[in-house]
């Protein structure tokens, strides 16, 4: 199962083309390791430590970055199975562990997986587990060192990504349970000193007070603001409540979404143990009311912060209808389900597999290539309906993104993408419908790429392209 998981988090991982965030992490990992602690000060630092150190060890750049985002997928897998394992056998923990590795999070049919990439979400999620699973060992056990430890863990997730303090809610399950008041108010002192401690060691090499001001300051701003996205094809910058189970639906699809809804009914219903349940479910009703009613902005991979939590109440919940000792409980028809929900997760989980086996460039980033394979004498790019973070990393010194620079530019291609909160001009449509026929269009995804002969221009006073 850990290979196997291990092949899904690291196998192939330069394949893909540069997710919009990698570059500001680990720049800023890699200036924040020497000696510049300006950079993307709106994100807490901890995770740009480690996108940093990952470099140093392995070199600068992406790969770097994405191969410690991987580790930390595998991480995340192997704690949460550790962590099971005691509640549900080795055996039935692999459910869980399984769906976490093999259940797709993306954001459109070309990326399946948005923990391949080195974002902030792999490293909070990582520490983020790791605090509830050390959380939950105080619990069981009652010894003051696993709340110590969960609290250690838990700054490191908040000073990844502040969205992780919202979890914060589920330890009052475990908190209030029955043992004597003192020793709650002092294990959560002690949760609350390990916490506080490890988030002023991790913040305080960035100046903390001028960094969270000026983070506070940015995401209100943000939240005021809003950010452009497009949402079950209508573009705003104010998204409706329920943008991010839009995004989670095409991220994960429809399979997959019916597998994690179906087992978490199943935990709740017949799970055990039942605080465990509670514990995962507040964190996850948590997390899901900030991002839904509590800001403003919806962001398609904001969902992968409580992608855990449904793998995990799943897992639990398809165990429970799998699990032989769960007779009385669960009906002849329960454990049809719970085979059915099994065989699903395996189906979908190959299909992870051949993704990421055949995962590789797509769209802009083969651009530079299709124009090498074509005599046509070379030339700037008009770029249309496509952002500059898709094909900045590729050929950003080609892209001509006004028509205004026509006089000045010998554009030979234009590439029209598919992003619908940036509408191509009409004159570029009218120009490709004018001249299909007789141009060379090459389809590259999401990217159509239309190769001249000739310099395009403005004609007719500006009215009309020609070339």
């Amino acid at each position: 199962m850990f290979l196997w998981g291990a092949y899904l988090s690291l196998w192939n991982l330069g394949a893909a083309n540069e997710n919009v965030d990698e570059r500001a992490y680990i720049d800023a990992g890699w200036a924040y390791l020497h000696g510049d602690m300006t950079l993307n000060l709106e994100h807490p630092p901890t995770a740009k430590y480690l996108y940093g150190i990952a470099q140093l060890i392995g070199g600068q750049g992406l790969l770097s970055g994405r191969v410690l985002a991987g580790l930390c997928v595998l991480g995340t897998g192997i704690i949460l199975w550790a962590w099971l394992r005691r509640e549900l056998g080795g055996t039935l923990a692999l459910i869980p562990t399984l769906l976490w590795f093999g259940l797709p999070r993306g954001n459109d049919d070309t990326i399946v997986r948005l923990d391949r990439f080195a974002l902030l979400e792999p490293v909070m999620v990582l520490f983020l587990v790791a605090a509830a699973a050390a959380a939950w060992q105080w619990y069981r056990h009652d010894r003051w060192w696993w709340i110590a430890l969960s609290g250690v863990l838990m700054g490191a997730a908040v000073t990844s990504k502040v969205s992780a303090a919202i979890f914060l809610v589920a330890f009052l399950v475990l908190a209030f349970v029955r043992r004597p008041v003192w020793r709650i108010l002092r294990d959560v002192a002690i949760f609350v000193a390990a916490l506080g401690g490890t988030f002023v060691a991790l913040y305080s090499p960035v100046d903390m007070v001028a960094a969270i001001t000026y983070m506070l300051e940015m995401q209100s701003e943000h939240n005021t603001v809003g950010h452009m996205v497009a949402v079950a094809g209508e573009v705003t910058a104010s998204p409706p409540w329920w943008s991010n189970l839009w995004y989670m639906l095409v991220g994960m699809g429809a399979p997959a979404l019916v597998l994690v809804g179906v087992g978490s009914v199943a935990a709740l219903v017949v799970g055990r143990p039942s605080r465990l349940v509670l514990f995962l479910g507040t964190g996850l009703a948590g997390l899901l009311a900030f991002h839904l009613v509590g800001s403003n902005v919806a962001l398609s991979h904001y969902y992968t912060a409580w992608f855990w939590l449904m793998c995990a109440l799943a897992g639990i919940g398809v165990a429970a209808l799998l699990a032989p000792g769960n007779r009385d409980r669960v009906t002849g028809v329960g454990r049809g389900v719970g085979v059915v929900a099994l065989v699903l997760a395996l189906g979908v989980s190959a299909g992870m597999t051949a993704y990421v086996a055949n995962d590789r460039p797509r769209g802009a980033a083969l651009v530079q290539e299709a124009l090498a394979l074509d005599p046509a004498i070379d030339g700037s790019i008009l770029v249309a309906a496509m952002p500059g973070h898709q094909y900045g990393p590729y050929w950003a010194d080609l892209a001509v993104t006004s028509l205004d620079e026509l006089a000045v530019r010998d554009v030979r291609a234009i590439v029209i993408g598919d992003d619908a909160r940036f509408q191509p001009d009409e004159r570029i449509t009218e120009f490709v419908d004018a001249h299909r026929a007789e141009i060379r269009i090459v389809q590259l995804d999401d990217a159509e790429l239309i190769i001249l002969d000739a310099p395009l221009r403005l004609t007719d006073g500006g009215e009309t392209l020609a070339y």
